[in-house]
């Protein structure tokens, strides 16, 4: 049996994206020849799906066959559990410690210009999206939130270079200028009492 159709039943079979040492270890392999023939097979069955319903794509924690995007309603229809619809506060709050991790809470907070919901914070650590790398050294002591590889790997990315680009954003304009407050000495009456 070829390394190729090993791989590609290894991709079908799997629940998870794997790595190029899983491969290694699951196919035995411990040459540099055979893991080059790895990457060489992962290449051409890669060349195979673009014209398929499915991609074999890489994520930040391997290789793994998904539904191509323009066959996700027809997709959809296949689960009775309706799909995780995240609120405008939770999307938010992702997008800033995707894009500016690591931050606390109060550092989210300061940026939304509101209170960050306990639930939200919960709901995002379920999902697996992010995880406490540590804790700022000031007082009160606040976890530092980053994004995890499962975030990387639903959202589909590599690493997160692969966030989209925020766009150029103006200067702001000052809303609360000080007035300019002019006294002229030569018009102050000075009065004898």
């Amino acid at each position: 049996m070829d390394i190729k159709s090993r791989i590609e039943a290894l991709l079908l079979a799997a629940n998870r994206p794997i790595s190029i040492i899983d491969f290694k270890e699951m196919l035995e392999i411990s040459s540099e020849e055979e893991e080059s023939e790895i990457l060489n097979a992962i290449f051409n069955l890669q060349k195979e799906y673009e014209n398929r319903p499915s991609n074999l794509v890489e994520v930040s924690n391997g290789y793994r066959l998904q539904i191509k995007q323009e066959f996700s309603e027809d997709i959809a229809k296949l689960w009775e559990i309706k799909p995780l619809r995240l609120s405008k506060a939770t999307l938010e709050t992702l997008s800033i410690i995707a894009y500016m991790q690591p931050v606390t809470r109060g550092d989210i907070e300061d940026i939304r210009g509101v209170n960050v919901a306990t639930n939200v914070v919960k709901l995002l650590i379920d999902q697996g999206w992010i995880k406490i790398k540590g804790y700022r050294d000031v007082p009160g002591r606040p976890a530092l939130f980053i994004t995890t590889n499962k975030f990387l790997d639903d959202f589909s990315m590599k690493d997160l270079d692969d966030l989209p680009k925020l766009p150029e954003l103006p200067d702001p304009i000052d809303i609360s200028p000080e007035l300019a407050l002019e006294v002229k000495t030569d018009q102050v009456d000075e009065k004898e009492v």
